[in-house]
């Protein structure tokens, strides 16, 4: 089920015709106006929720009985779930264990109360003028009977925690394989534009002091490779220039996909080394020798256009894209296989 988050932002005179339509609506239900409960019929009368309203009128129809366990799974499922990973599966099991740990909280905190209780009574026992030894001895067998029963809900409530904790731990294993993932280029992998847009603000976010260097590339004649050799050996060549440009990740230097046939690196170093770095990349790709599967044949030669320049103190990541990729377009109209500095 999908369900859109809710929308709360309605002005005053809204907000108050909403109240008088959802508290009677609670009253002949004899639902309490708890804060998740008030939600709930909140949303409903706003008519914007089909889903919630037809399950809502479903599990508390008129002159029904109320059931917070239900109030609290609806709440769930229509509000929390709604604020927690994008993930189906990572919403589903933050919720699951939510839900669990909750109800293992309630069992406890009931176990604990009738404990309490029975505690009151044996004092009360106790401390009588007259003594009942028959009295006593059956006060004392059931202390010990709900002191066992008690520790036994203590043992399952650790349980519940420790399998909770596990699924934690899985969970964040889980969401960061998948954050890594939603940061790659499936074909090249080599980080993808989100990576490299992350990448280059953190990179701007350090402030004037370390120097930063953006190169963006653009394989030459890209298309026409693709109508020659078919898209199957496109995506070869797009392969092999990231394999080239993987090894040269380091601390210093950031490689990524920017998009299509076009590369960009974040350097973080002076604009010198930055241009060593850019011709090197311009050679070797020019030196890569790739055959063709089916006829062992080389292809034709590939080439890159790369565009360089300097982050200027106080300029925007835009702007420096920008003259990055004024660079590359210059590289491209002075007859390509070149870096140019804008």
């Amino acid at each position: 089920m999908s369900v859109n988050r809710m929308d709360f932002r309605d002005d005053l005179n809204t907000a108050s015709d909403y109240l008088r339509m959802a508290v009677p609506q609670m009253v002949r239900r004899r639902i309490p106006p708890t804060p998740y409960n008030y939600a709930l019929w909140y949303a409903h009368v706003q008519n914007a929720y089909p889903d919630l309203s037809r399950s809502l009128l479903a599990e508390f129809p008129e002159n029904g009985p109320y059931d917070p366990e239900k109030s609290e799974s609806l709440f769930f499922e229509y509000f929390v779930k709604h604020y927690l990973p994008t993930s189906p599966q990572a919403r589903d099991l933050i919720a699951d264990i939510v839900t669990r740990l909750t109800q293992a909280v309630s069992r406890n905190l009931r176990g604990t109360q009738n404990y309490g209780a029975s505690l009151r009574e044996a004092m009360t026992v106790f401390g009588e003028s007259v003594i009942d030894p028959e009295r006593i001895r059956t006060m004392v067998g059931q202390l010990l009977t709900e002191t066992r029963d008690l520790e036994s809900l203590t043992q399952a409530f650790q349980s519940e925690l420790e399998s909770a904790g596990a699924q934690v731990e899985r969970l964040t294993r889980e969401l960061e394989e998948s954050e890594r993932r939603a940061r790659l280029d499936a074909l090249t992998k080599i980080p993808n534009r989100r990576g490299f847009d992350e990448a280059l603000a953190q990179s701007l976010s350090g402030g004037d002091d370390e120097p930063t260097c953006l190169m963006l590339m653009d394989l030459d004649h890209f298309k026409r490779l693709n109508d020659t050799y078919g898209h199957p050996m496109g995506d070869r060549v797009l392969e092999i220039v990231g394999t080239v440009l993987a090894k040269l990740q380091s601390d210093h230097v950031f490689v990524a996909r920017y998009g299509g046939e076009e590369f960009a690196v974040i350097v973080h170093d002076e604009l010198e080394a930055a241009q060593m770095l850019a011709e090197q990349i311009r050679r070797q790709v020019a030196a890569l020798q790739i055959r063709r599967k089916s006829t062992q044949d080389t292809i034709g030669a590939i080439t890159v256009s790369i565009g360089l320049t300097r982050f200027r103190p106080g300029e925007t990541a835009a702007s420096l894209i920008e003259r990055a990729d004024t660079g590359l377009y210059r590289a491209k109209e002075g007859g390509r296989d070149r870096v140019v500095i804008a």
